[in-house]
């Protein structure tokens, strides 16, 4: 079962999208208003091998990812509703 921590909670209901740039391994993620948020390469890792974040886009220097719209455990499913 995933487990999120109490951070990565705080960081799902406040992300909009999170930008990932394959060849130099850099991510970045911004909320709704475009404020720069911060977020760990092997945090990103994570959520995406989970399930919790999917590409939405795709373009020739990066990918963009966001939160799942179907939750894949209640835990997320909370996350989703609180945001």
């Amino acid at each position: 079962m995933i487990e999120l921590t109490e951070k990565e909670k705080r960081f799902l209901k406040r992300v909009d999208t999170i930008t990932h740039v394959p060849w130099s391994n850099k991510v970045t993620a911004a909320d709704a208003k475009g404020k720069p948020m911060r977020i760990a390469r092997a945090t990103f890792a994570r959520l995406r091998d989970d399930g919790i974040i999917i590409r939405s886009t795709s373009d020739l220097t990066s990918n963009t990812y966001v939160i799942n719209s179907a939750p894949v455990t209640p835990q997320v499913a909370e996350v989703q509703e609180a945001s």
